[in-house]
């Protein structure tokens, strides 16, 4: 069940990265397009600068994610290296259930943001506020998915090293 939902989580994680590529490299352009658009014409316009805001609050998200399943998060290594693997993989799972429940406390109101932020409209853009704060949920959903592999794989570990000692 782990190896085939690891690699579910892989696949989903070849997308994250092919649309944070895309989203990069669109924020490279609009910032270039914004920048030139002021300093060389002297106009400049709404949408480019709150498209990339967007795009970033997307990026962290899908970074995020990708983040929780490389155990990239900051966390401090001198005092977790000092325990014993066991204790190690006890500390994550606890420390990632913590985790889950604090994303599920904000998927809830995330959701509501979005329903009433539907008829909000954005200044530059012009479209409602529930597609750039949609990208919460969905961000806080690829974040459980993450932390739920990790909680799997910590505790395979635990049942594999309590199997070699027996």
């Amino acid at each position: 069940m782990l190896k085939k939902y690891t690699k579910f989580l892989d696949l989903l994680e070849k997308v994250e990265k092919i649309l944070l590529a895309v989203t990069v490299g669109a924020m490279v352009l609009f910032m270039l397009y914004q920048v030139i658009l002021r300093y060389i014409f002297r106009a400049s316009n709404a949408w480019s600068e709150e498209l990339v805001g967007y795009l970033f609050v997307l990026d962290v998200m899908l970074g995020a994610a990708i983040a929780i399943r490389r155990n990239s998060h900051l966390q401090i290594d001198v005092l977790i290296n000092r325990f014993p693997p066991k204790v190690k993989n006890v500390f994550t799972i606890g420390a990632t259930v913590v985790g889950i429940v604090f994303l599920c406390f904000l998927f809830r109101y995330s959701l509501t943001l979005c329903a009433t932020a539907t008829k909000n409209i954005s200044a530059g853009l012009h479209i409602s506020m529930a597609i750039p704060y949609a990208v919460l949920p969905v961000g806080e959903v690829l974040m459980v998915l993450s932390s739920i592999e990790v909680i799997l794989k910590n505790i395979a570990e635990l049942r594999g090293k309590k199997e070699e000692s027996v």
